[in-house]
């Protein structure tokens, strides 16, 4: 893949630049099973016959599965044909089952058999992925990585490399208009924690820094106003704009300790992704604020005026609705899981 991959389109609207990047070419649509029917009449009008299917993504986690079976289904629907450009709209759920479907492996061959290592995409027949979120946040859109479950045995694995990398990412912010508030913070949240541990990141350069300070300030600013200003199209492209930045910081830098910490509660807890990071953000904020001067400074900056320290913070994500592990917890237990 080339550096400059996904091609980035962000605009109010920028969903109606769809069939120009997708020239003549057929495509199927990805999108989660709860999508407005507006959008998906939308989309069937702007693309008429070009548009071979539409497939629905179901809630819950994107497991292994799930994957294997989307993948057959779609590569053998389209054997021996144009192979169609695959469009995903949607949560980071969503695209990242998108990614998972985008390569074509020998039959009976599961996704598990490329997981937790590169994986090339000149290596493999595939089809063009053009990805689409509906929530301001995990960044997966700009990310090369895709995360899938494996629920029997209870681990997280990554799909990622070349292959995993959409050839264009279209942020429209107004997608995120019906996103509930829930979703909306949990979404901000979890970028919010992309942006800190790109901060706190033992390998993080320059660029992802800059990205990394300019999604925290945003995203401590505007994320609370869609309390009461959910139909707030300004506050809704900030949120997007900070979700981007904050995804193309984590694709540099990769993720850190709160989203480790965080998938096991929610695996074993049933907690939301942006829920989990919440939980865990004031202490591993704190272990690193306390590791470097230089660290703290950084980190102090990344948030005022809204938010200066740790105490800040747990207050500004309780004020949200969360219930962060307490700073004055000395429960071992916790201890523990973040040093081990």
């Amino acid at each position: 893949m080339s550096e400059l991959k996904p091609e980035i389109s962000f605009s109010v609207g920028a969903r109606h630049h769809l069939p120009r990047l997708t020239g003549d070419q057929p495509v199927v649509l990805l999108m989660h099973s709860n999508a407005s029917r507006t959008l998906i009449e939308e989309v069937r009008v702007m693309f008429g016959s070009r548009l071979k299917e539409i497939l629905y993504c179901p809630d819950g986690l994107m497991t292994i599965e799930l994957a294997d079976q989307m993948r057959l289904h779609f590569w053998s629907r389209h054997a021996g044909r144009a192979i169609p450009t695959l469009i995903a709209i949607g949560g980071g759920s969503t695209l990242d089952l998108a990614k998972s479907m985008r390569i074509a492996l020998a039959p009976n061959t599961s996704i598990m058999s490329v997981l937790d290592r590169p994986c090339d995409i000149d290596h493999f027949i595939s089809c063009p992925l053009l990805l689409m979120p509906t929530t301001a946040g995990t960044g997966s859109e700009v990310s090369s990585t895709a995360t899938l479950w494996d629920v029997q045995h209870g681990s997280k694995h990554s799909f990622y490399g070349s292959a995993a990398t959409a050839d264009w990412a279209v942020i429209d912010p107004e997608l995120c208009l019906t996103a509930p508030w829930v979703v909306t913070r949990d979404s901000g949240v979890d970028a919010l924690a992309h942006a800190l541990e790109a901060i706190w990141n033992r390998q993080r350069v320059p660029k992802a820094f800059a990205f990394a300070m300019s999604a925290a300030q945003q995203i401590t600013r505007a994320l609370p106003g869609l309390i009461d200003h959910p139909h707030d199209i300004a506050l809704r492209a900030e949120m997007s704009q900070a979700a981007l930045w904050a995804g193309q910081a984590m694709a540099l830098t990769e993720t850190a300790l709160v989203h480790a910490l965080s998938y096991e509660d929610t695996l074993s807890e049933g907690l939301s992704h942006g829920e989990a990071c919440a939980r865990w953000l004031p202490r591993v904020y704190k272990l690193a604020r306390e590791s470097s001067e230089e660290l703290s400074i950084y980190l102090r900056a990344a948030m005022e005026p809204i938010i200066s320290d740790e105490w800040e913070l747990q207050d500004w994500l309780i004020n949200l609705g969360y219930k962060p592990v307490s700073l004055t917890d000395k429960d071992p237990g916790i201890d523990a899981r973040i040093k081990a």
